[in-house]
């Protein structure tokens, strides 16, 4: 049997996900190829029992394992893997994302969410904080609006004004101000030292809770860039820039897309992969294709490889980020220092316990942690439909310079200090947790295929970047099909398709505001 397309993608993860609906609603015939059994490949949502075995294929033994091409790849990415602790209660109630990420309330990925109608599908809740760890059991409170930043007792009042000051320059367009002239590239701290001449404390707390840098060596014009944006996303949902996914996050998001793409004709064939390189040239299409498992020949124009498919990638450096998934069931109390305590007089604050939260560990702040790197620790729980009630999931997350230091031994010190913030400075254990690290891939294009980028691994960015990369890939593979339409005669419209054509049904897309 032959099956006959324009288009096949290999691999589901998110970009591929958001190319595949944005194709089928442009009138493509797709066939969209996973050789796992679940969808959203290095951006899946799993419970506990599948992110099991999900460790426990990638960290076996290769000679214990049967030829796989894809597995045998994903071992090259996904090293130094251990997990401690038993499947808690009703593992199945759990969404643990391999890609968790906080989503900023305007941006790219929420403009692609309303215009393809994946909003209707998925459900988010408000990020409730942000906050730098500061000692064991207490953190400091990172202000969400500039009545936060007046109520401060530890900022003076020229710091405030110098606060204000940066404020007011980085919310507009900053690009040719005078401030940052011949500053592009000087290191983000230094720029705001010696430009807003901010104390060293202040300057630190933008560049890690408000950049969300991982150096302080990081550039000042990308920087500003991203404190611009999450200024620019407060507001439109809540005080709070942020949103945390329902169910998983990202994951979640890819199986909406994989669905709006269903909807639309595309045909989705999960634990298989290819077999053979493609064949061609043919009389009608490109290529001819085999599928491990299947009789099927599947005949395409364009092949469209995810940056997790084995044949265009390999790990050509030793930079990646060091995971932590770990499941506790006591909540982190955000016991605030002394600094951060309302005034006399002001309303009592609220309760301490979050469901959603953003915990920085800036360089240098933890005995026994990195000197040069932050870390991340995002919390979900019930709220965001990740968790059963009185549980929570705790995703550390640090890029490494060196991958040959294991994930555990880096993030350890970090897991713990984060357990400290649980029932006020007595350590916790959590019931589950699994550390893991994931390599940056190298690409190279071969035999005619398209190859989606790599997107960002910085949790604010990386679902923005899903939607751009997309976009950018949405655009090419138009491009590359219309060039073999010309070469076969076929007429080709004038009028650029766009990404997204309106809704059926729905006035302006600006309108869907809510879900």
């Amino acid at each position: 049997m032959i099956m006959d397309s324009d288009v096949v993608l290999l691999g589901t993860d998110l970009p591929s996900s958001i190319l595949a609906a944005a194709l089928a609603k442009a009138g493509y015939k797709i066939i969209h190829v996973d050789p796992n059994d679940y969808y959203g490949g290095d951006h899946a949502t799993l419970n506990v029992d599948e992110i099991i075995s999900w460790a426990n294929l990638r960290s076996a033994p290769a000679e214990n394992e049967r030829a796989n091409d894809y597995l045998a790849a994903q071992r090259d990415r996904f090293v130094s893997i251990s997990y401690r602790g038993t499947p808690p209660p009703a593992s199945r109630q759990y969404s643990l994302s391999l890609s968790p990420s906080i989503i900023p309330s305007v941006g790219p990925l929420i403009s692609t969410l309303v215009d393809s109608g994946v909003s209707r599908y998925g459900g988010f809740k408000l990020l409730e904080k942000v906050a730098l760890y500061h000692s064991p059991g207490f953190v400091q409170n990172v202000p969400n609006t500039k009545e936060d930043i007046f109520n401060n007792r530890n900022i003076s009042l020229i710091d405030k004004r110098r606060l204000m000051r940066f404020f007011t320059f980085v919310s507009g367009d900053f690009e040719d101000k005078a401030e940052l002239h011949g500053k592009q590239s000087v290191p983000f701290i230094e720029f705001l030292i010696s430009t807003f001449t901010l104390e060293r404390s202040i300057a630190e707390t933008i560049v890690f809770a408000l950049a969300f840098c991982s150096s302080p060596q990081e550039p000042a014009l990308p920087a500003l860039k991203r404190v611009r944006h999450y200024l620019g996303s407060s507001g439109r949902y809540g005080p709070s820039p942020f949103l945390v996914g329902h169910y998983g996050g990202l994951g979640e998001l890819v199986q909406g897309f994989c669905r709006v793409s269903a909807v639309s004709g595309s045909t989705y064939i999960l634990s298989h992969s290819p077999s053979s390189t493609p064949t061609g040239p043919l009389a009608r299409r490109r290529y001819s294709i085999s599928l491990t498992g299947l009789d099927e020949t599947i005949n395409c124009d364009l092949l469209v490889s995810s940056i997790e498919s084995p044949e265009p990638t390999s790990v050509g450096v030793a930079t990646g980020v060091a995971r932590c998934i770990a499941i506790i069931n006591k909540p982190l109390l955000f016991v605030p220092t002394e600094a951060d305590t309302p005034p006399e007089g002001s309303p009592p604050a609220m309760d301490k316990v979050v469901d959603t939260a953003l915990i920085i560990f800036p360089p240098s702040v933890l005995p026994g942690g990195s000197e040069t790197t932050a870390a991340h620790v995002l919390v979900t729980g019930e709220g965001s439909m990740s968790a059963p009630k009185g549980n929570w999931i705790l995703y550390l997350s640090m890029p490494l310079a060196d991958s040959k230091v294991s994930a555990e031994t880096v993030l350890q010190p970090y897991l713990e200090a984060t357990l400290t913030l649980a029932d006020e400075g007595h350590q916790i254990e959590p019931t589950f947790s699994l550390f893991y690290t994931q390599l940056e891939c190298s690409s190279s294009a071969h035999d005619g295929r398209l190859l989606v980028p790599q997107i960002t691994t910085l949790i604010s960015e990386c679902g923005d970047s899903a939607a751009v990369v997309a976009e950018e890939m949405f655009r090419e593979t138009v491009r590359a099909l219309d060039g073999l339409r010309r070469e076969r005669g076929i007429e080709i419209a004038e009028e650029p398709i766009p990404f997204w054509p309106p809704l059926e049904g729905e006035g302006s897309n600006d309108e869907v505001e809510d879900w």
